[in-house]
């Protein structure tokens, strides 16, 4: 598998970070990955109830705007937040993202 592409938070604009909490199956995600911390891939989508490709897809919109990072160990995929530097980046972003995502989602 070749790796797949981590933004680099500096580079993100605020629209763009915004686009990836734009769509409600991708703060789910977001959300998940807030209250389990690092998940492996195929549990987020089958906790999600939604296909691998699906899924496949939202993630690379997260990794493209900072939010999340993959990680590869053998055949498991696994996702975390960027929290910390996503936080530093966009200061009160994610937070009152998390905090108002059950209205949205």
């Amino acid at each position: 598998m070749r790796d797949a592409f981590h933004a680099e938070l500096a580079a993100v604009s605020l629209a763009e970070a915004m686009h990836g909490l734009s769509d409600p199956l991708r703060l789910r995600i977001v959300d998940l990955l807030a209250r389990e911390g690092e998940t492996e891939c195929s549990v987020i989508y089958n906790a999600l109830g939604i296909s691998k490709s699906n899924a496949s897809h939202h993630f690379r919109v997260l990794r493209q705007c900072g939010l999340i990072l993959r990680t590869a160990q053998g055949q498991q995929q696994s996702a975390r937040l960027r929290a910390d530097e996503f936080e530093e980046r966009f200061p009160g972003l994610l937070r009152a993202v998390l905090d108002n995502i059950d209205g949205a989602a």
